[in-house]
């Protein structure tokens, strides 16, 4: 937990509640300390996917598409009773202590169990059936011990508890800001209205649910995108994966999400063909460069910008290396790649990015 400033012990159960909304703020709050003022994309799933959605509608000005994944518009009474029966499983802990047992032993008993009911609902019944099926542990009928799936659940418990990664209270904290998630808005007349919290999000959104998903049904997910079309959003896709890994799809089918999430980030409007455009000028340019011989400082300042595509003041040692083997080639030299190598690496360490005074001065060289 952390620690309460004003008696320097952890918060407990004296921890403020908190929205998904104020969970959002914060991070737009980190932005603004860190300068930046618009995300090309937010992006996230479960929890994240609310907060996606939420961050959109927020501050739909510094957004420029949204990816909500296995997430919802407002919180179903199923998903509340799923995660009310972990709460139960850590508070009725006798190490529980209300929240308050940080000068003692945990509830991990507690956690191990919370985590053992999370499990069930994050997968699906037919990924059991594939991987585990009736596969039995013993010839014998033992209580909880009879087959590989009882095994496999327990494990997770244990495992999840043992590692002392996750703070009990935090479950309890975080599961019910959860619970209490809406989009909602309040109108003109004072009443609460999804359409209120739903019409600011009006950039490209991308919406997916998972077919096996118990934990957030997609039907909850269609729901959003019929939500955002009602709402006026002209560029809302949905897309339903029929996959095994239920509500943990996000994490595990790594093809069938990343693909879709690529695809349309990567469209336009809003996508990453300025990336594209930005490539093809930077080819031009060596092109021309190698074309002319003009070696100029401006012409190779130019050159460091466009090879630059993080901004971030440094090139790739591998990209330095490709562009002066062509620019010897273009002079008729016929120096090896090898070579190329270890005459940077005089300048800068092999393979780490080079800056752009040395780059410069690599290219200086070059000539």
């Amino acid at each position: 937990s952390s620690i309460d400033p004003r008696n320097t012990i952890p918060y407990g159960s004296s921890f403020p509640a908190f929205s998904v909304q104020d969970q959002v703020r914060c991070q737009f709050a980190l932005l603004d300390h860190l300068g930046i003022e618009r995300l090309h994309a937010s992006v996230g799933s479960s929890l994240g996917g609310m907060q996606a959605l939420c961050a959109a509608s927020l501050f739909p000005e510094r957004i420029g598409n949204v990816v909500s994944i296995s997430a919802c518009a407002s919180t179903h009474p199923g998903s509340i009773a799923f995660r009310q029966l972990q709460r139960e499983c850590i508070m009725a802990d006798p190490n529980w202590n209300n929240g308050d047992y940080y000068d003692g032993p945990p509830p991990t008993q507690g956690l191990r169990l919370a985590r053992q009911a999370g499990t069930i609902t994050y997968r699906s019944g037919p990924e059991w059936q594939t991987r585990f099926g009736r596969t039995r542990t013993t010839d014998r009928l033992l209580i909880g011990e009879n087959f590989e799936i009882e095994r496999y659940i327990r494990h997770q418990g244990s495992k999840w508890a043992a590692a002392g990664v996750f703070d009990p209270n935090s479950v309890i904290w975080i599961s019910t800001a959860m619970d209490a998630f809406t989009l909602e808005r309040e109108d003109d007349n004072g009443e609460l209205s999804m359409q209120e919290g739903i019409k600011p999000i009006q950039m490209p959104a991308l919406i997916i649910g998972v077919q096996t998903d118990v934990l957030f049904p997609s039907w909850q997910q269609k729901q959003v995108a019929d939500l955002l079309r009602a709402a006026g959003n002209k560029s809302v896709t949905y897309y339903e994966l029929d996959s095994l890994y239920g509500h943990d799809t996000f994490l595990l089918d790594k093809v069938s999400i990343g693909g879709a999430v690529k695809g349309h980030l990567e469209q336009e409007p809003n996508g990453a063909n300025h990336i594209l455009r930005d490539a093809a000028c930077g080819a031009s340019l060596m092109l021309k460069t190698l074309q002319s011989q003009d070696f100029s400082p401006d012409t190779m300042d130019e050159v460091f910008h466009r090879l630059d595509i993080d901004h971030d003041g440094f090139v790739e040692f591998d990209e330095v290396v490709a562009l002066i083997f062509l620019v010897q080639q273009s002079r008729g030299d016929r120096q090896t790649l090898k070579d190329i190598r270890e005459s940077i690496a005089k300048y800068a360490p092999e393979g780490q990015p080079i800056c752009k005074k040395d780059f410069l001065c690599l290219a200086f060289a070059a000539q």
